[in-house]
């Protein structure tokens, strides 16, 4: 297991960091997943090896009826039973292969029947298990993955790449568990049969196993780009879908059209250049394949008719004869299977490791000892707190400090990309900090469980989002078995009962996917609901008021006041006339806490936040040359 390690030296198994993050995927993905369902596994497969005996039985028993019975020509002999349990007359000795051979295929359907069933529910148990824990594991990686990442790219993971499982397991599990039990039982009762004639047969399965091991090394990267192409179709598609309003709005559908054109395209160059690849080797294993049945027939057919050729010794009869054929073209049928099975072993290959990729990302790891956050105060602290975001080499934060008593209301300002919403982001821990410390209520929030820290803040985002479902389901989304009172009365404080009062079905009105049936403003009051309604210790607004009208910001601006009565609250804002009657007022720029105060003291000081102030009443000719030139090169909002 790897190591999550903290700013203080402290570390936590990371799962799918370090060791599973190497070795071969297919491997990681069984030992990571299979184990739990290991007996069907063990199960399905001891059938299907069972039944390759049975299932070989009959040209044995062909063979015989055709020798001892038919031209008595040789003698009356079964596999594994000595002689002397056997009839000699020969109605008795066709009885008994009659009866076999009947009893023969009966055993096959049977093993089969219980095979198939119990690999198949390890099957689906197995892809079960990965898309439900491989999700889990999506979930709690960090934001920047899903920054770094489209939204199609992940689906196709969770889908698709999941998809591929049942390959691995039929495709290749079971076939060639098939394969190599058909190879040994057939060889088994070659052997018993004329072991000369079947050592010198051997050589063509290892021929077609060494053209196999060749071609799945020459197979793989195409089943690699065929597995990066469809995340990449996906993910134009997904794009297109969302954003179906834009493209209509700029009459772009013909661009876009071209856009798809182009991600299908190279989906299909990569799709089709590994089934040329596949398709390149089915013919040349079926040559070799055909080459076995005529060693057979020439070798077989001159000892049966002169005597033994070569080096060969003994005798072969007619009904031998016809068992080594039969044998031989069931044998290399079967092995003409291993392009198939190296085929589909390549593309799940590829598909875990794409698995095994998403899940060594990093995520925010609950340590060990961490205990539950229960009933806090909300007394905040930001102890020289540093952050830089994965994928950036400057940080996004440093040395940000400041103290925050329960029930005070916090305004966080500042330019845009200054750091402002990354500060609360912390507090949530969406990311955590590289150095320092966040508390609330003094513990450390990496000491406590994201469960409980997260179930005492509440959080609005500025871009605010709505699951498909009602109205009533929205807003009770983190405790669903609130009472309708609860619910009601968290709209009435968002502002939003006025209109859901008025919708169709009012709370039991379909908001739409992602809520579309809504206005960007009624989205946001539902959110702002939603986090009301858990009656958190903390309430953080990301920019919550980015979205709606005046005239909703003054009904929301007067509720907050009754909400921060008794819980702290921090307010992102870039409007500043929703921070003015805060307590505290943190001004933050370039990653850095500059200024701090009230509404008033920060005018006083007339730094930064005064000129932000300037902008937003219109005061321009208020404003130094140092900030305009500041605005020009687009350093602020």
């Amino acid at each position: 297991m790897g190591v999550s390690v903290d700013s203080d030296g402290a570390g936590d198994p990371v799962p799918g960091d370090g060791d599973e993050g190497s070795g071969h995927p297919v491997v990681w993905l069984f030992d990571e997943y299979a184990r739990p369902h290991w007996k069907q596994l063990v199960g399905g497969l001891t059938f299907t090896t069972v039944e390759q005996f049975p299932a070989r039985l009959p040209p044995v028993l062909i063979g015989l009826a055709i020798d001892a019975v038919l031209l008595g020509s040789g003698p009356f002999r079964l596999p594994l039973v000595p002689r002397a349990w056997l009839p000699t007359a020969m109605a008795d000795q066709l009885r008994l292969l009659l009866a076999l051979l009947c009893g023969s295929f009966a055993a096959v359907a049977l093993v089969n029947f219980f095979g198939r069933r119990v690999l198949g529910r390890f099957g689906q148990s197995f892809q079960h298990e990965i898309r439900t824990e491989v999700f889990d594991t999506v979930q709690r990686l960090e934001l920047d993955y899903f920054d770094e990442h489209d939204t199609g790219e992940v689906m196709s993971i969770l889908n698709d790449d999941v998809q591929e499982v049942q390959t691995l397991v039929f495709g290749v599990l079971a076939r060639g568990s098939n394969m190599t039990m058909t190879a040994v039982a057939t060889y088994a009762y070659m052997l018993w049969l004329n072991w000369q004639l079947a050592v010198v047969l051997a050589v063509v399965p290892f021929v077609l196993f060494g053209l196999s091991y060749w071609f799945s090394n020459w197979i793989e990267p195409r089943h690699q780009a065929v597995r990066e192409r469809v995340g990449d179709l996906n993910s134009r598609l997904n794009n297109n879908v969302d954003g179906v309003s834009v493209i209509k709005a700029f009459g772009t559908e013909s661009a876009e059209r071209d856009r798809v054109r182009t991600a299908s395209r190279d989906h299909r160059e990569a799709q089709w250049d590994a089934h040329w690849a596949g398709a390149t080797m089915d013919p040349v294993s079926r040559t070799v394949s055909q080459l076995g049945r005529v060693v057979t027939i020439v070798v077989g057919g001159i000892w049966v008719l002169t005597g033994p050729p070569l080096f060969f010794t003994g005798t072969l009869t007619p009904g031998a004869l016809f068992t080594f054929y039969m044998f031989v073209g069931s044998l290399l049928t079967s092995m003409q299977g291993i392009a198939r099975v190296v085929d589909g072993y390549q593309n799940g290959k590829a598909a875990a490791t794409r698995l095994r990729d998403i899940v060594a990302n990093d995520s925010v790891v609950e340590r060990s000892d961490a205990a539950d956050l229960d009933d806090p105060d909300g007394v905040v602290t930001y102890d020289d707190v540093t952050f830089t975001y994965p994928s950036r080499d400057e940080p996004t934060l440093e040395g940000v400090s400041f103290d925050v008593d329960a029930g005070d209301t916090v305004g966080i300002v500042g330019s845009t990309g200054a750091g402002k919403s990354t500060v609360l982001k912390l507090l949530v821990r969406f990311y955590d900090a590289d150095s320092g410390r966040i508390t609330v209520d003094g513990r450390d929030v990496r000491d406590v469980t994201v469960e409980s820290l997260r179930d005492s803040i509440g959080y609005v985002s500025q871009d605010p989002f709505l699951f498909y479902g009602t109205v009533r389901e929205n807003v009770a989304y983190a405790h669903p078995d609130v009472d309708d009172e609860t619910v009601v009365e968290a709209a009435k404080l968002a502002g939003a009962h006025e209109f859901v009062s008025e919708l169709p079905d009012e709370y039991d009105t379909q908001v739409g996917e992602r809520g579309v049936k809504l206005s960007g403003g009624q989205r946001q009051r539902i959110a702002i609901a939603r986090a009301i309604a858990r009656d958190p210790a903390i309430l953080v607004f990301d920019e919550a008021t980015s979205h709606v009208d005046n005239e909703t910001e003054v009904l929301i601006q007067r509720t907050l006041d009754e909400l921060a009565a008794d819980r702290t609250t921090f307010m992102v804002a870039h409007r500043l006339s929703t921070v003015r009657d805060a307590d505290h007022i943190f001004v933050v720029d370039d990653g850095e806490l500059v200024e701090r105060g009230t509404h008033e003291d920060l005018l006083a000081r007339d730094g930064l936040y005064a000129n932000l102030w300037h902008v937003q009443v219109g005061d321009v000719t208020a404003l130094p040359e140092s900030f305009l030139q500041r605005v020009r090169r687009g350093d602020t909002a």
